[in-house]
């Protein structure tokens, strides 16, 4: 039995390769401050500085513009008498001041009150999503924080530009009249057009002039209105003046300022603050003149089309090394004892930190400026002409253009928001679904398309054909769609034709 049982217990050396990869603790890091919104950076940098003396904030934008406004106050830039104080009166002014400072604000917020409002009437279920949505995307002063057609859920077809243009004019109807604008000269308009008995005038100001009415008066702003109608007509077809060119008088202008003066710029102010959201944009996208690309000036080429990326750099601190302790000295040749030993152990251990934690946070400004200007050279079009141009892009894409991991991408569009023209938009927004891949398309997935891009299309070929007395059929809107060099199948035309409530031919 011994014997069977040693011949059945054999053992045997075998040689075994394996690959593994660990990530140091600089990796972790950097990928970890990546992941960070820019608020929750600045929180996490001030935490850091709190925790390591060897990390320092040299220049923070946010807080110097709070000690400049703090210091620029005079305390004779009023008409009001000055006095000093006793003892007992500044106790008396502390205490009432910290019960007023410690008196929660009981006040209904906008939120709150746009909410009961908007809920009050019975709605679909799509445009009560949305209008909630748009209400929940307002600030404390009721203007816009995201883009408001980012709102709209990609893949339910009954969001389109019309419900959501609907639903800001629904809520801009109600009390305070006036929200959900992009700021204060939309507010203004929106006011008076809701009123009624706006002047001509005033609808002209505010419809995009309001830059005329600095100074405010009546002489002045008629002839910046009749040198800018002068210096429109020079530039139209011909140089000959439309027959609908307003012309207004000294008059006109005084009753259009006065009118003016009776709106709201804020009509969100009398509510309480509430729980109110904060989004600052992470990085800008300008659009210029065409000129020589030059990357390291933020310089981004796409085509005839040019556009400076800028990296917001007022959220987040400067940060160094402390002079202090780079200038510790790491050697000594005199005997040490123990406690100077722990103490250079102490200061190499700061020092590294800190350059790993600025190391870090430059990796995070690198990253993003990467991968905001490929976006932005993917997305020329989108940023040019509109979100109706939005091309389809996917993370693996951009991920393979910058040379990293998938998940460096997914990092770094988590909570990152970009400001255009167009709007604040999240990061995200612009990772879109193809269509008119090998599926779709004949040659194997070339002139893809985002999903609302070729929707579009369908919709304005049905339109230009409306009065045919042969509608289209699906096919030949297929086939129409590829003469433009979009590749889809006559069954995708089908799908998105009923998602934009279309009949069929026969129906038509």
């Amino acid at each position: 039995m011994g014997e069977a049982f040693s011949q059945e217990m054999r053992l045997s050396a075998r040689a075994v390769q394996v690959q593994s990869q660990r990530m140091s603790q600089q990796q972790i890091m950097s990928l970890n401050v990546l992941a960070l919104a820019g608020v929750d950076l600045r929180d996490e940098i001030y935490a850091q500085a709190a925790k390591n003396p060897a990390l320092e904030v040299v220049r923070d934008n946010l807080a110097a513009g709070a000690r400049t406004a703090r210091a620029g106050q005079s305390r004779f830039s009023d008409d009001a008498r000055y006095a000093s104080v006793t003892a007992a009166g500044e106790r008396a002014s502390d205490v009432f001041q910290a019960a007023l400072e410690s008196r929660a604000d009981e006040r209904e917020t906008l939120r709150e009150h746009l909410e009961r409002q908007f809920n009050s009437v019975r709605r679909g279920e799509d445009e009560t999503v949305l209008g909630l949505r748009l209400i929940r995307n307002l600030d404390a002063r009721g203007f816009h924080l995201l883009a408001p057609v980012s709102l709209l859920d990609k893949e339910n077809p009954a969001h389109t530009a019309d419900l959501l243009e609907s639903c800001m004019e629904t809520i801009r109807a109600l009390d305070p009249v006036g929200t959900c604008t992009s700021g204060v000269e939309e507010s203004l308009l929106v006011q008076a057009r809701i009123r009624g008995n706006a002047p001509r005038a005033a609808l002209f100001l505010l419809d995009g002039h309001l830059d005329l009415l600095s100074p405010p008066q009546s002489a002045k702003v008629a002839k910046k209105i009749e040198a800018f109608l002068r210096d429109r007509a020079s530039r139209s077809f011909g140089g000959a003046e439309q027959a609908d060119t307003p012309r207004f008088s000294e008059e006109d202008i005084a009753e259009a300022i006065a009118y003016i003066r009776t709106l709201d710029p804020y009509p969100a102010r009398n509510f309480g603050a509430g729980d109110a959201p904060f989004i600052a944009p992470d990085v800008y996208v300008e659009r210029i003149p065409p000129e020589e690309g030059d990357e390291a000036k933020g310089i981004v080429e796409a085509g005839a089309l040019s556009f400076k990326v800028t990296l917001a750099r007022d959220v987040v601190p400067r940060l160094a090394v402390s002079k202090e302790f780079a200038a510790f000295p790491a050697q000594d040749d005199k005997p040490q004892t123990e406690r100077q030993k722990a103490e250079r152990r102490f200061v190499r251990d700061a020092v590294r930190d800190a350059k790993v934690f600025i190391e870090s946070v430059q990796f995070r400004e690198a990253t993003i400026a990467r991968a905001v200007a490929e976006i932005v050279r993917r997305q020329a079009r989108f940023f040019a002409e509109g979100p109706r141009f939005l091309a389809p892009l996917r993370q693996k894409d951009l991920a393979e253009s910058l040379g990293v991991h998938e998940a460096t991408v997914s990092r770094m569009a988590n909570g990152k928001y970009v400001q255009c023209e167009w709007g604040l938009f999240a990061l995200g927004y612009f990772f879109t679904n193809a269509v008119g891949g090998a599926e779709d398309a004949a040659d194997g997935g070339q002139g893809a398309r985002s999903k609302e891009s070729v929707k579009y299309e369908i919709a304005q070929l049905l339109r230009a054909h409306r009065d045919d007395k042969k509608p289209l059929s699906d096919q030949k809107i297929a086939d129409a769609l590829a003469a433009k060099g979009i590749a889809v199948a006559r069954r995708t035309v089908a799908k998105y034709r009923a998602e934009l409530h279309i009949g069929s031919s026969y129906g038509r």
